[in-house]
């Protein structure tokens, strides 16, 4: 594992925690610029910080230093989707719904899974 992917990964538990780099800092006796230089892979924190992470981020440590956990890249589109979604307003939410819905209806349509009425 990479300083630069380690890095992502403290960015994404942090986020995930709903923490700035300056409140994970804090908790740590660093400046969130510290914590910038870890998250951007220049740096990495001592293994006496990283476990202390792994309590503050509730992560495990392979997760943070990425070993043996495969679905974090889905978890991370999944968020990134999830926050998309949430600042949408109420009638753009509901037409990617009614869109995201024929997009579906379609490629089954293609793929053979169900044929239309014909009506």
């Amino acid at each position: 594992m990479n300083k630069k992917s380690i890095g992502n990964n403290i960015k994404f538990y942090r986020n995930n925690a709903g923490l700035t780099q300056a409140e994970l800092g804090k908790m740590f006796g660093v400046s969130y610029v510290t914590v910038s230089t870890w998250e951007s892979g220049r740096t990495l924190p001592s293994n006496e910080i990283i476990e202390g992470l792994c309590v503050a981020l509730h992560c495990r440590k392979e997760e943070l230093l990425g070993f043996g956990y495969e679905g974090r890249e889905k978890d991370i589109q999944r968020k990134k989707l999830n926050d998309y979604f949430d600042s949408l307003s109420e009638d753009n939410r509901h037409l990617l719904l009614v869109r995201a819905k024929e997009l579906v209806n379609l490629e089954a349509e293609q793929h053979g899974y169900y044929k239309k009425n014909a009506s």
